[in-house]
C-alpha cells in the first residue's frame, strides 16, 4: 500500500516530522531528503564511529521517510529500508567494537588459527525485514567455537565476544549531542537479563530444548543473521527450527495460545489510543498470522517465513484464512503500519500511542493524507473493528457441552439408563466400555493437565456421538482411540477445541472400521483428518536425509500414511472416484520408490519395473507391489535392489511402506533378481510361459534408471504384437485361471473382476499383432474399448463389460472400506460375464 502525501516540501516535512527536524539541526550541512547518504567511510568510522552512526542512520531514515510520503514506495519496501539501515548500521559497529577489544586484548582465533566473530541474531521486526521507522533492534548474541586472544591481556572467547557485545550495544544505544543510533534491546536472550549477554551455540540449543517456552517460540519466528558470524547465526537458527515449528500440528499448544491471547486481550482494553497494542491493532493481527504458523509450520514449509506479509500470502494461499479474511488483513496492516511509521517520525520517539493533542492530531491527520482527524479516526476503526471481529472469532471459547452428556463422565451409577435414554441400543455393552476405559485410564500416571482436557472432551465426545443413530457404532473403536492418545493431552486438547475435527473423527470412524485401524494405530493421522491446507491435493513427499536412513524412512512412512488416509477419505466421500483412487495409490508408491532408490544408491539404480495393480495404475490400499528389476550390462546392481527392498518392508511406526513381491521376474524365484534388458528380452521371446505374456500387459516403468524406460516399453510392445495361435492362448489362460482358483479364495466380486481381466488380456495376446495400440491400454475397460475397435468384441458387449467392471471396482473398495458397505444383486453381472468368457474362450468359465 502506498499513501502518499500532497504538495509536500522540505519545510513542511520539518514543520510535521520533529524526528526530520532534529536531523537537520544536528546536520546543517545534510543533503537534501530527496538524496540518499552513503555509509561512512573508513576515515569517518576511524575518527568517530559513534557520530558516524548516528549521521548516517538519521539522514538515511530520512530519505526513506520522503520516498515513504511521496508515494515511492510501499510499507513492505519501506520496512525493508529501514531494516537494510539497520542492518547496515549493525555491520558497521560491529566491525568497530572488533577493532577495539582486538587493539587492547589482540586477536581472537581457534585452535587453528582462524578468526572467531560474534553472530549477531536479529529478532522481531528487525529479524522479520520489516522494521518500524523509530523502534528499537532485539538482538540475540552467539558465538561457536573456542579460543584466546594473542595480545599482552589474552581473553577466552567467551569473554572477548562478551566485550564486544558491550562495545556494539554503546556505540548504538546511548543519546549523544547526535542523537541515537538505534535502541538496542537484548532481554530476548535465554533467561532474559538474568542470562548470559553471549551463549555459545551448544548451551542455547540446550536451553530451548529443555527450558523453551511458547512466547519464545513466537519471538523465534521472525529470526535472522543480521552482523558479525552471519554462518554461525544461520547454524543457530537452523537448529532452533524443530523446537519453533514442531513436526505435526501442534494442537498442544491451542491452550497455550489462548491465554496469550486472553493477556493480550486483557492488555488491550485500556489501550484505545495505542495502535501496536490496543483492540484490532498490529500486535492481533501478527497474533492471528503467527499462531498458525506455530500450529502448522513444522508441516507446512510455506509458513516457514519471517515477514508478516509473506506469512499472511502463504496462510491465504494454503486455505488457512480465506481470501477475503485475508485481504481485510492486509489491508488494516498497511494502514496501522504506515501509521505507525508516520508516527514515530511526527514524534521523533519509538510510540504507538495516538496524539492527545489537537495540534498533533492535525499533523498526523495531515501526514496521512486525511483531510481531518475526524476522517483519519472513522477509517481507522474501521480497520481496527475487523481485525477485532476475526481475532475474537479465531481464539474464542469452545461451545459448552449440554448437560445431559456432562453426566456421562466421569463415569457413575445409573449409566445404562442415562445411554438408554439417549438411543443407544447396547446401553449395557456402552456402559460396561465406558467404565472400563475410565477404570483404565484411573490407573495411568497421567498429568493433571491431561487428565483436565480428557475430562472436558469426553462429555464433548459423547455429545457428538449421541447425535447419530444408532450412537452405539463404532463406540467402542473411539474409546480404544482415547485410551491411545490420553498420554498424548495435545489431541485431546484438538478434540475439544476443534468441534468440526471431533465431529469428523466421529463420522470416519462410523463409516469405516479401516481407518479407524489406521488412526488407532497410528493417532498423529488425526492431523490430516481435517486438514484445509492441501484438501484433495497430497502433500509433497519428504527429501531424503542422505546422512540418516532411518528418519528418511519414518518420513516416507508418515507420508504414505497420510496419503492413504486422505484418498480412502476422499473415497468414503465420493470425492474420488474408483479409478483416481487408483491412479493416486500407485503414484505413492511410485513417488516413494523413487525417493528410496535416491536415499540408497541413486547412481547405480536399475530400472524399477512394476507389474499388477501398480503397472496398471489400479493399486488398491492393500496391494503388494510387484517388481522386475533391470539394468545395462556392466556390473549388477543387486546390492542395491537388496537394500531397496529391505527399506521398503522395513517395520515402521505406521507399518511397512510396501510388501515387494518379485517372483514375475524371469524363472521366477529361481531367476536373478536383476536382469539385463537383453536377457530379459531373450527370455521373453523365447522362454516365457504364456502367463508371463499376459502379466507384461500391464507392465511399465516405474522409477530408477529412466533411460531404460523406452528401451524396456519396446521389449515389451515387440513381444505383445508377436502372432498367436489362439486355440494355444485361449486353452493355457483358462489352465491358469482354473489354478488360480484352486489355490485362493475369492470373493463374488473379486472373481469376477478377474475373469474380465482374463478376457480383456486374451483379447490384448491375440489382436496386438493386426492392432498394436492394443498394448497401450493397461486397464479392463481401455483394453475393451480397444478390443471392440477391432472387431473382436461388440461395442455393446464392451460398454457393458466396462460398466460391470466399474461397478465391481467400487463394490471392492467400499467393501474393503465401510463397515456397512451396500450390497448390490450381482445375478446380472454374472450372467454378462458367464457370457463373454464363453464367448471370448469357447467354453464354459471357471466355477
Amino acid at each position: 500500500m502506498k499513501r502518499p502525501v500532497e504538495q509536500l516540501d522540505l519545510d513542511e516535512l520539518s514543520r510535521l516530522c520533529r524526528f526530520v527536524a532534529e536531523a537537520r539541526r544536528r546536520f546543517p550541512d545534510a543533503p537534501h531528503p530527496e538524496q540518499p547518504v552513503a555509509p561512512p567511510g573508513a576515515d569517518e568510522l576511524d575518527k568517530d564511529p559513534a557520530a558516524a552512526l548516528r549521521r548516517y542512520r538519521q539522514l538515511q531514515a530520512c530519505h526513506i521517510l520522503w520516498r515513504d510520503l511521496h508515494g515511492h514506495d510501499d510499507i513492505a519496501t519501506t520496512g525493508k529500508a529501514v531494516s537494510a539501515l539497520a542492518t547496515d548500521c549493525l555491520n558497521l559497529a560491529t566491525a568497530a567494537a572488533e577493532a577495539r577489544v582486538r587493539e587492547r586484548f589482540g586477536r581472537l582465533t581457534n585452535e587453528d588459527g582462524q578468526s572467531l566473530r560474534l553472530a549477531i541474531i536479529g529478532l522481531g521486526k528487525l529479524g522479520g525485514d520489516e522494521l518500524n521507522f523509530n523502534s528499537d533492534i532485539d538482538l540475540v548474541f552467539a558465538r561457536d567455537g573456542s579460543g584466546r586472544s594473542d595480545g599482552r591481556r589474552p581473553l577466552d572467547a567467551s569473554d572477548w565476544m562478551r566485550r564486544v557485545a558491550r562495545e556494539l550495544i554503546a556505540l548504538l544505544d546511548p543519546v549523544t549531542a547526535q542523537g541515537r543510533v538505534w535502541v538496542v534491546d537484548t532481554r530476548l536472550r535465554p533467561f532474559g537479563e538474568a542470562g548470559a549477554l553471549v551463549w555459545s551455540l551448544s548451551a542455547m540449543e540446550q536451553y530451548f530444548l529443555s527450558e523453551g517456552r511458547t512466547w519464545e517460540r513466537y519471538a523465534w519466528l521472525k529470526a535472522a543473521p543480521v552482523a558479525g558470524d552471519l554462518e554461525t547465526g544461520g547454524e543457530l537458527i537452523d537448529a532452533l527450527q524443530p523446537f519453533i515449528y514442531r513436526r505435526y500440528l501442534d494442537y498442544g499448544i491451542f491452550e497455550s495460545l489462548r491465554e496469550l491471547h486472553r493477556r493480550i486481550d486483557a492488555n488491550s482494553r485500556d489501550r484505545e489510543d495505542d495502535i501496536k497494542r490496543g483492540p484490532g491493532g498490529i500486535r492481533e493481527m501478527e497474533f492471528l498470522v503467527q499462531s498458525l504458523q506455530i500450529l502448522r509450520g513444522g508441516r507446512e514449509p510455506r509458513l516457514r517465513c519471517t515477514g508478516f506479509l509473506p506469512a499472511l500470502a502463504a496462510s491465504t494461499e494454503l486455505g488457512l484464512i480465506d481470501s477475503e479474511s485475508g485481504q481485510r488483513i492486509q489491508t488494516a496492516y498497511e494502514f496501522l503500519r504506515i501509521l505507525e511509521n508516520r508516527l514515530q517520525a511526527m514524534t521523533g520517539r519509538q510510540g504507538h500511542r495516538l496524539p492527545s493533542g489537537s495540534d498533533e492530531r492535525e499533523k498526523l491527520a495531515q501526514l496521512m493524507g486525511c483531510a481531518s482527524w475526524t476522517e483519519l479516526v472513522e477509517e481507522m476503526d474501521d480497520h481496527r473493528q475487523a481485525v477485532r471481529t476475526l481475532f475474537a472469532e479465531r481464539f474464542r471459547e469452545p461451545e459448552s457441552v449440554p448437560g445431559a452428556a456432562r453426566e456421562l463422565w466421569p463415569v457413575a451409577d445409573g449409566l445404562d439408563a442415562r445411554l438408554k435414554q439417549l438411543g443407544f441400543e447396547q446401553p449395557e455393552q456402552a456402559s460396561a466400555d465406558l467404565e472400563q476405559l475410565h477404570d483404565a485410564l484411573r490407573r495411568r500416571p497421567i498429568s493433571a493437565e491431561g487428565r483436565q482436557r480428557l475430562d472436558r472432551l469426553m462429555p464433548a465426545l459423547l455429545e457428538e456421538v449421541s447425535k447419530h443413530r444408532p450412537p452405539d457404532l463404532a463406540l467402542d473403536d473411539l474409546l480404544r482411540l482415547i485410551e491411545q492418545i490420553a498420554r498424548r493431552s495435545a489431541y485431546l486438547s484438538l478434540l475439544r477445541e476443534r468441534p468440526q475435527t471431533l465431529s469428523r473423527l466421529v463420522r470416519v470412524f462410523r463409516a469405516s472400521d479401516r481407518v479407524a485401524e489406521w488412526i488407532i494405530d497410528s493417532p498423529q493421522l488425526i492431523d490430516d483428518l481435517l486438514d484445509p491446507v492441501h484438501g484433495l491435493d497430497l502433500p509433497a513427499a519428504p527429501e531424503p536425509q542422505k546422512g540418516d536412513q532411518e528418519a528418511s524412512l519414518w518420513a516416507l512412512g508418515r507420508w504414505r500414511q497420510a496419503a492413504f488416509l486422505k484418498t480412502a477419505l476422499a473415497e468414503i466421500d465420493e470425492r474420488l472416484d474408483v479409478v483416481d483412487v487408483g491412479w493416486r495409490l500407485s503414484e505413492v508408491a511410485a513417488m516413494i520408490l523413487h525417493k528410496v532408490l535416491d536415499l540408497i544408491d541413486p547412481d547405480h539404480a536399475p530400472a524399477v519395473i512394476g507389474y499388477g495393480n501398480l503397472g496398471a495404475r489400479q493399486l488398491h490400499y492393500g496391494s503388494d507391489l510387484d517388481l522386475v528389476f533391470l539394468h545395462r550390462e556392466g556390473s549388477v546392481p543387486v546390492r542395491t535392489v537388496q537394500r531397496l527392498i529391505s527399506a521398503m518392508q522395513m517395520p515402521l511406526p505406521g507399518g511397512r511402506l510396501f510388501e515387494i513381491d518379485t517372483r514375475l521376474r524371469p524363472n521366477g524365484r529361481a531367476g536373478m533378481l536383476v536382469s539385463t534388458l537383453d536377457s530379459f528380452s531373450e527370455y521373453q521371446v523365447n522362454k516365457a510361459w504364456t502367463w508371463e505374456h499376459q502379466a507384461l500387459i500391464r507392465a511399465r516403468w516405474i522409477a530408477g534408471d529412466a533411460g531404460l524406460e523406452a528401451d524396456f516399453e519396446n521389449v515389451r510392445r515387440q513381444v505383445l504384437i508377436q502372432p498367436r495361435e489362439p486355440e494355444t492362448v485361449s486353452r493355457e489362460l483358462a489352465d491358469m485361471r482354473q489354478r488360480q482358483q484352486r489355490h485362493r479364495r475369492e470373493s463374488t466380486t473379486r472373481k469376477l473382476l478377474t475373469d474380465l481381466q482374463f478376457i480383456a488380456e486374451l483379447g490384448v495376446l491375440l489382436k496386438a499383432a493386426d492392432h498394436p495400440d492394443l498394448t497401450d491400454a493397461r486397464t479392463t475397460p481401455e483394453q475393451l474399448d480397444l478390443l471392440a475397435q477391432a472387431g473382436w468384441i461388440t461395442p455393446d458387449s464392451a460398454r457393458e463389460l466396462a460398466r460391470d467392471w466399474m461397478a465391481l471396482m467400487r463394490m471392492r473398495h467400499r467393501n474393503w472400506l465401510l463397515r456397512e458397505a451396500s450390497m448390490s444383486d450381482m445375478n446380472a453381472m454374472e450372467d454378462r460375464v458367464r457370457k463373454a468368457w464363453e464367448q471370448a474362450f469357447g467354453q464354459p468359465g471357471p466355477a
